[in-house]
């Protein structure tokens, strides 16, 4: 099967909206003259028939007939790079909107590699309406008009209950690292997750948790294998997606799989789209944007798969994941919360956070 997908299908009419705004019927016109849009979609949409659905009804809400050539094949850290290479080069960008993670959106922002969307507000207010209701997390503080959000991933403990009990579990990022855990768990490949304690604890702190960690440890997992791997009782639990817990409850309700959550601290990233800079179709870039955040398009989300949208917090997932969330009286926290937390974010991005980035990768590889 392609991992790219080109659709080219007739919006037909539009559906009988209220008066378009001018600034929305400008997108939409502009949208229609460009006919064409290049874009990422992330494959756990259901693949090429999921984002052909996605941008059917992209098509359909706006009565547009585009040609949307959809990139499904991941690698997003790659592309985002290759996104900085475009901007300091002055190379046209490969996609006219593309997805990532919010620090992934918010470090090719600082790079000036995104164009805002002028009157973000009002425009999301008259396209999602359900979405400008939340606004703020939709398109939080240092990202406000540049990111808009698709989905969320919250942090959890999965667990087998067959081979440990829920007290059992440790209750702090700190308490992972008692030697009466050792080889009960993994680490994943990555410190995305590791890098976010610093909401929670000061660099030196961090550093040290990370190491108990890294001591601990049985595998480097990532965390659908690490999933699995609980299930089968070779390891005892692993930190990992809610989502994942949700997507293996649904293939098998009697999977032996529950979610716990620290205490101290539940991390939470958001997925986000954001309009290229120097973009060729940046009104359809911009529209499809606006459009995404809303129910219309997280209804299809989220009957695909298990993407949870916190910010939104209206599909099946979400509201799975917002009660047991609410039931245990656990407030995710991300790098978005409020300025102080993104310069947080920000500060890994200078030569000393780079520094400490690999300080963390070894902590967690090695335990040293």
């Amino acid at each position: 099967m392609s991992l790219f997908l080109a659709v080219v299908v007739a919006g037909g009419a539009p559906p009988a909206f209220a008066q378009r705004s001018a600034a929305l019927q400008q997108l939409v016109e502009g949208a229609r003259k460009e006919g064409q849009l290049d874009l990422m979609i992330s494959s756990s949409v259901g693949g090429e028939q999921g984002a052909k659905e996605l941008t059917d009804a992209f098509k359909r809400r706006f009565g547009l007939e585009l040609r949307i050539n959809a990139d499904l094949a991941g690698q997003e850290s790659q592309k985002f790079n290759q996104a900085v290479t475009e901007g300091k080069a002055g190379i046209p960008p490969t996609y006219d909107l593309m997805q990532g993670t919010d620090e992934n959106v918010l470090s090719l922002k600082e790079a000036g590699g995104v164009e805002p969307i002028a009157n973000w507000e009002s425009l999301l207010a008259e396209v999602a309406p359900e979405a400008a209701k939340v606004k703020e997390k939709i398109s939080p503080h240092n990202l406000a008009g540049y990111g808009f959000l698709w989905s969320t991933r919250t942090a959890a403990i999965l667990y087998n209950p067959k081979t440990i009990s829920e007290a059992e579990l440790p209750k702090t990022w700190k308490q992972m690292g008692d030697p009466k855990y050792k080889a009960a768990f993994s680490v994943p490949p990555f410190t995305s997750l590791s890098l976010m304690g610093l909401l929670k604890y000061e660099k030196d702190e961090l550093l040290d948790i990370i190491r108990s960690w890294g001591r601990n440890k049985r595998d480097v997992l990532v965390y659908d294998a690490a999933a699995q791997r609980v299930m089968l009782g070779d390891l005892k639990f692993s930190y990992g997606n809610t989502d994942i817990y949700i997507e293996q409850k649904a293939n098998d309700p009697g999977a032996p799989l529950e979610v716990s959550f620290f205490e101290d601290l539940t991390p939470r990233r958001n997925v986000m789209y954001l309009v290229r800079k120097g973009a060729r179709r940046p009104n359809a870039a911009k529209l499809f944007a606006l459009w995404v955040t809303g129910a219309e398009a997280n209804a299809i989300i989220e009957k695909r798969n298990s993407i949870e949208n916190l910010g939104l917090a209206r599909g099946p997932v979400s509201s799975k994941i917002v009660k047991i969330l609410e039931r245990k009286n656990i407030k995710p926290a991300s790098w978005f919360d409020s300025p102080k937390t993104a310069e947080k974010f920000l500060w890994l991005g200078t030569d000393e956070g780079r520094k400490y980035s690999q300080a963390i990768a070894r902590a967690q590889r090695e335990g040293k």
